[in-house]
């Protein structure tokens, strides 16, 4: 993953102090996985994100508890938003800057990089400027 990549995913999942721990982080990445659905299915986008937690989990063991019992993204990401509650704030948000760098960086594998920089424009303008084609 390159370094402006990574920069936005962390200003992507950047918490406001005041709320929960990686609260902001968690909808954005529920944001992509409803948009990511259409294009590779809900089987496709649990089964990213469990890979994002086995490989995150590396890092951060507690996340593997997310996995435990669940059956959809939609209960992954609720298991994912109670694993995360119980951490402080900066470990919460790590992992998630963590686990959403290894999603985006599998997802890029399986689509390619031309499709993802797509998508992630539309979801995020602001974040994931349009690429021009010969720029890394």
């Amino acid at each position: 993953m390159t370094a402006g990549l990574l920069a936005s995913v962390r200003k992507l999942v950047a918490t406001d102090p005041a709320s929960p721990a990686a609260v902001d982080g968690v909808q954005a990445c529920e944001q992509l996985s409803q948009h990511l659905a259409l294009i590779i299915g809900e089987t496709g986008v649990c089964t990213l994100l469990v890979r994002s937690i086995v490989v995150s989990s590396a890092r951060f063991p507690w996340l593997a508890s997310a996995i435990a019992s669940t059956a959809s993204a939609d209960s992954l990401w609720a298991a994912l938003r109670v694993a995360m509650s119980h951490q402080d704030p900066d470990t919460a948000s790590e992992a998630l800057v963590g686990l959403l760098s290894t999603f985006i960086d599998l997802l890029g594998r399986l689509i390619g990089d031309a499709l993802l920089a797509h998508l992630l424009h539309v979801l995020w303008p602001e974040l994931f400027p349009p690429t021009t084609k010969g720029t890394p």
